[in-house]
């Protein structure tokens, strides 16, 4: 196409008719038409219908135990699957088993090494004391699917762990229909315990997923806080890689590549580092001061190990493979990182930041699996990072500016971007009688599938339109209505590249 796009256009995707999602545990594909001209909305996909999300519980895995299962179409309308192990007498459950997805036109199936037992990934794990406290073979208080919508699911976990007193940890995996990445949500509740009593850090979401399908060698890893971090490895990941931790950060991530096949792993945060720092600040401000902002050329006097080239492994802000990494190259262990504290402390230092984490920790990440690539990890910190500077503006109803501050709770506190909630990255707005207008402002480039929740609509909505043009559901817009807390879940099936209106009545 030459030129500007117009306001608002737009291309939409199909899929076959009757396509099942299970057909891609068996190695069934979804096939895309053509593209079709742009209709005036957004930059996407084919033009066509996406199939509903499904939920399908207590499926048997083949693995000896069972799992509650979600499907659903992602940006591209091919059809992705994700299976969370389900709780029974033999077993613990609580974690992302494996999700099936497509990569270079082939199906491929990420699915837990079983490494030291962390068979999956989106375990709780909280450091203190020199020990630690897992939800590894702990069962939860709680497993259920709190919202199975058409487009948009939540599946929900609590347990009780003990981590020098007790903390209360509340996780939310939501998928949603035109999003390739789950999303985990976690809150970290130490108030059982009081104020000041524990001092631990946070590693959730954590585990070992093969994420190229067969594990091999890993070829390189980073991970971003105030700067990016990554590897310059020749082969295989060693101790003995260069690396690069110079450029500036905005959007805090973490990944691990492979070395023989093209794909990656990688977790995004759903808010920028400014406003909750990722990363944990392990060594008492060392990283900063003799690591960061650096090279393996030029890296101070405290950053690396004798005889080696890699940062020492305890001041690595997220957990890695750099345990394992003196032993062998295959360790696919990727972790989150929240420094001591993090969890239980009316304050505590995170790179000369006095920061509270009592009585609540909570955050939320993106689970990537995509190309090296270009670097699906990287695709979606640039992604958040324009989210992040959209604008939202209503003329119907009203902007939200409070909102829970996590999963599980009912504390409101200000949102940080007025209108966005990073507990699941959506675009917020409270109706007037039922119906809400309101426009998204791409400020700080294309927003790709935005996810808007229209609350206080206690009846479905009838009518969705955008810039007076009538959406059609499943082609346009992907509608779920939780009828239970009188919400709309949307998600725009396009690429925003200038200001646009929607009406939901």
């Amino acid at each position: 196409m030459q030129g500007a796009p117009p306001p608002g256009m737009r291309t939409l995707c199909r899929t076959r008719r009757g396509l099942l999602l299970a057909a891609l545990l068996s190695g069934g594909h979804t096939l895309a038409a053509a593209p079709q001209p742009p209709r005036g909305l957004s930059q996407g996909a084919p033009l066509g219908r996406c199939g509903p999300l499904t939920v399908t519980t207590n499926a048997a895995t083949g693995a000896g135990f069972n799992a509650d299962v979600f499907g659903w179409h992602d940006r591209d309308c091919r059809a992705r699957v994700a299976r969370l192990a389900r709780p029974s007498p033999s077993q613990a459950g609580g974690y992302l088993y494996d999700l099936a997805f497509h990569a270079d036109g082939a199906r491929r199936l990420a699915r837990g090494t079983n490494a030291g037992g962390w068979n999956g990934w989106g375990f709780v794990v909280l450091h203190y004391a020199q020990t630690a406290a897992t939800t590894q073979g702990l069962p939860p208080t709680f497993s259920g699917t709190v919202l199975a919508g058409r487009h948009h699911a939540l599946h929900r976990f609590r347990w009780r762990l003990s981590a020098g007193g007790p903390v209360d940890a509340t996780v939310d995996w939501l998928f949603v229909t035109g999003r390739d990445e789950p999303l985990f949500a976690v809150t970290l509740d130490s108030s059982p315990a009081g104020a000041d009593v524990v001092k631990a850090d946070s590693r959730a979401p954590y585990g070992d997923l093969a994420f190229e399908g067969e594990p091999g060698d890993i070829g390189g890893l980073g991970w971003g806080d105030a700067r990016r971090f990554t590897t310059r490895c020749a082969g295989a990941l060693t101790p003995q890689c260069a690396w690069d931790y110079q450029q500036p950060n905005t959007v805090p991530f973490v990944r691990m590549w492979s070395r023989s096949v093209d794909a990656e792993q990688g977790a995004v945060q759903t808010t920028s580092d400014a406003l909750h720092p990722g990363g944990g600040d392990y060594g008492g401000g060392m990283l900063a001061a003799h690591c960061r902002g650096r090279t393996s050329q030029t890296a101070g006097p405290g950053c690396c190990a004798e005889g080696t080239r890699l940062p020492v492994a305890w001041l690595w802000p997220y957990q890695l493979s750099q345990y394992e990494l003196p032993f062998t190259a295959t360790s696919h262990r990727l972790a989150w990182g929240q420094t001591y504290g993090a969890v239980g402390q009316t304050t505590y230092q995170h790179f000369g930041k006095a920061l509270s984490g009592y009585p609540y920790q909570s955050y939320s990440v993106f689970l990537v699996l995509g190309p090296r690539t270009p670097s699906a990890t990287l695709g979606r910190v640039a992604a958040m990072e324009r989210l992040l500077g959209a604008r939202l503006t209503v003329s119907e109803g009203e902007v939200l500016t409070e909102a829970p501050g996590g999963v599980g709770r009912a504390d409101a506190v200000r949102l940080d971007v007025p209108g966005y909630d990073p507990t699941y990255a959506t675009f917020d707005v409270r109706a007037a009688s039922g119906r809400a207008t309101f426009t998204l402002e791409p400020l700080a480039g294309p927003v790709d599938a935005p996810v808007f929740r229209v609350h206080g609509q206690v009846e479905p909505p009838t009518t969705f339109t955008l810039d007076g043009g009538a959406l059609t559901p499943d082609v346009d817009v992907f509608v779920t209505h939780d009828a239970v807390r009188a919400t709309t879940w949307l998600t725009l099936r396009a690429t925003v590249v200038r200001p646009v209106t929607l009406q939901v009545r």
